[in-house]
């Protein structure tokens, strides 16, 4: 098999992008677009040169694919994937991996044993800030981690257009945490492993400011205990500006702030030893994962990453973050059956 044929589901802003990539990459032939609104799919369909459909049913079930990539909000997500399933093609999906975990362990035991590759975008560990960051601490140049800290905050409504379906706690799964914090979340299990303990303080306290008033959470601090006593802290927001992201690693030798832009390495006294910006836009990490994406599937001997099994530890912990918001006690990762292993 020396290419992919693909189907994609969703037009929105993530889907035209992942379209937009797909489109450049010669391991790609795309078959199939779709999306309800039937006038985006057909325009879409016309300038890939692929069927355009108003139904993911009709997609899934009528072309012969290889992989189906999801641009969906996730709790649309069930079917397309049981279907996918039965028609024997790997999945890409946007993040998060699931509302829950039960969600999310289910849809991953599906897949896989299906013999399927099912990954799920985590388009920041391509970054190349992100990547060196990645190096620098698995090489242990810090010396003993000690403490992470991240902040992330964004005027939601504003940059989004709304909350619609995301201030549903059903439909969602979850506020700020589970739809903007996740990859943040994703970077710190990636790099310090998974937390033993969480407690987490959340609130939809800007509710009344937005029409209609949405019930998902809109403020999270959440605090974590790694094993030998490391912390962590997270403070996100989507009720307010400016706009950032930024997560920093407390070693015994120094220190390193990083977001997708840069880095900087501090010495133990705050003093700015190294630093590197970059030029990176989204799309050219979500074209980095898709490349390698391809390359797990077109070569065994290459490793997949960003796998949805990886990404079952963060729906783990924004799953406890959330029992801890109701218990107002910190909690213990909540884990169901033995399929989710640590």
């Amino acid at each position: 098999m020396n290419e992919l044929r693909t189907g994609i589901i969703g037009m929105g802003g993530f889907g035209a992008k992942v379209l937009a990539e797909l489109g450049r990459k010669d391991c790609f032939t795309i078959r199939a677009v779709a999306d309800q609104n039937k006038e985006l799919a057909q325009e879409y369909g016309v300038q890939y040169e692929a069927e355009p459909y108003d139904d993911y049913r009709s997609l899934i079930v009528q072309e012969d694919l290889d992989v189906l990539f999801l641009a969906l909000p996730t709790y649309l997500c069930g079917e397309c994937i049981n279907l996918a399933v039965q028609a024997g093609m790997h999945i890409f999906k946007e993040a998060p991996l699931g509302r829950n975990l039960p969600e999310a362990m289910q849809w991953v035991q599906q897949m896989e044993k299906s013999g399927l590759h099912f990954h799920v975008s985590a388009r920041k560990r391509f970054a190349p800030s992100y990547q060196y960051a990645h190096e620098l601490l698995v090489g242990g140049s810090l010396g003993k981690i000690y403490l992470v800290r991240g902040e992330s905050f964004i005027h939601f409504p504003q940059s989004r257009g709304g909350f619609d379906w995301r201030g549903d706690p059903i439909l969602s799964g979850g506020g700020v945490l589970l739809e903007h914090a996740y990859h943040m979340i994703d970077q710190i299990v990636w790099n310090m492993g998974t937390p033993e303990r969480l407690y987490s303080i959340n609130s939809n306290f800007c509710s009344k400011q937005v029409l209609p008033p949405y019930r998902t959470e809109d403020t999270a601090v959440l605090t974590m205990n790694f094993h030998d006593g490391v912390m962590g802290n997270i403070i996100a927001g989507w009720m307010t500006g400016p706009e950032q992201e930024r997560l920093i690693f407390h070693g015994t030798e120094g220190s390193l702030e990083v977001n997708a832009e840069g880095w900087k390495i501090f010495d133990p006294g705050g003093n700015i030893q190294k630093k590197k910006k970059y030029k990176v836009d989204e799309s050219e990490m979500i074209s980095l994962q898709i490349r390698q994406f391809a390359e797990s599937l077109l070569d065994a001997e290459v490793k997949p990453q960003s796998t949805a099994r990886e990404h079952l530890a963060n729906v783990a912990i924004i799953e406890s973050a959330y029992l801890s918001g109701r218990t107002q006690l910190p909690e213990s990762l909540k884990v169901y059956g033995s399929l989710f292993e640590i």
